[in-house]
């Protein structure tokens, strides 16, 4: 493994930064050109960081617990992190951190994310105040579930594609394409995300106790073919048990605007005990139409 790290400015300019008493300048680490795998990259690394990462197949169980910025620079089509079974794709435990462009895929089991933000797994609160992550740019599929937010504030989920995460016995939140599960969880933003084929919901927000979700905004995510699992215990006829979205036990202001929901015969909003609720203008749809593309195979 290499340790170079590679800071782009000249000497004269350090040099400078550094009598003025400036911040630190970021560095550009490179996967795999001066590390092989991410995780030695963000083992390298300092608070700040970029860490770019060329076309490949990486793997999983990638602890994020520094605040850098990790990106596939030719994005998700072409840069693969896959977690073997019962690893997350990356689990998040630092703040002001950002993950784009990979197609993460086999995160499998019992509990298991390709993105897991704000613990090494769900239940875990020696890691809390997590805040300010965005996963962007991204395929998350195949997983136990897509995006998964554990008691974190702020985290930004936009333009991405969630789709085909299933469920796992026993596990009543596995299968679900984006979870935000117990909290406090502040000031989520779930925005302009392609969402499908997901087990159970597309979107679900809430716990098993009131938490408070205060500041949750969900915003222009299109939703199809989620719900296949029916833990709810519905019985729609087979390929119309649609759920868009759930929230329990959410409290606090929760503004869902602007999403475009599949609900053949099955549910576009499930809410059970989320009083600051709010959802205005979320097209309810009743076959794929013009303006819905049918999933991917």
């Amino acid at each position: 493994m290499k340790t170079i790290r590679k800071i782009t400015v000249t000497a004269c300019c350090l040099a400078i930064c550094l009598i003025l008493g400036g911040t630190a300048i970021a560095a550009t680490l490179n996967v795999p050109g001066d590390y092989l795998t991410i995780g030695e990259a963000i083992d390298a690394s300092l608070n700040g960081d970029i860490i770019n990462v060329l076309p490949g197949s990486y793997p999983g169980n990638i602890t994020v617990d520094k605040s850098v910025s990790i990106r596939g620079v030719q994005g998700a089509e072409v840069t693969f992190v896959t977690p073997s079974a019962n690893q997350n794709g990356f689990q998040v435990i630092a703040s002001d951190v950002t993950i784009s462009g990979f197609t993460i895929s086999g995160a499998t089991g019992f509990n298991w994310s390709g993105i897991l933000i704000g613990g090494l797994f769900p239940g875990d609160d020696t890691h809390l105040g997590v805040t300010d992550v965005t996963v962007t740019k991204c395929i998350l599929e195949g997983n136990a579930a897509g995006v998964y937010i554990w008691k974190a504030n702020n985290s930004m989920i936009v333009n991405n594609t969630v789709r085909n995460n299933a469920s796992v016995p026993g596990n009543e939140n596995a299968g679900n394409g984006i979870i935000v599960w117990e909290g406090p969880s502040l000031n989520t933003q779930i925005v302009n995300n392609e969402v499908y084929g997901n087990d159970k919901f597309g979107i679900f927000v809430g716990a098993d106790a009131e938490r408070d979700f205060t500041g949750t905004k969900i915003n222009g995510n299109n939703l199809y073919q989620n719900g296949a699992y029916r833990w709810l215990g519905y019985t729609y006829p087979p390929g119309a048990n649609w759920l868009g979205m759930g929230f329990m036990n959410a409290l606090g202001s929760i503004k869902v605007s602007g999403n475009k929901i599949l609900a053949t015969n099955g549910v576009d909003i499930w809410v059970f005990n989320a009083p600051g609720l709010r959802a205005v203008g979320n097209p309810i749809r009743n076959d794929l139409g013009p303006n819905i593309p049918m999933p991917t195979p």
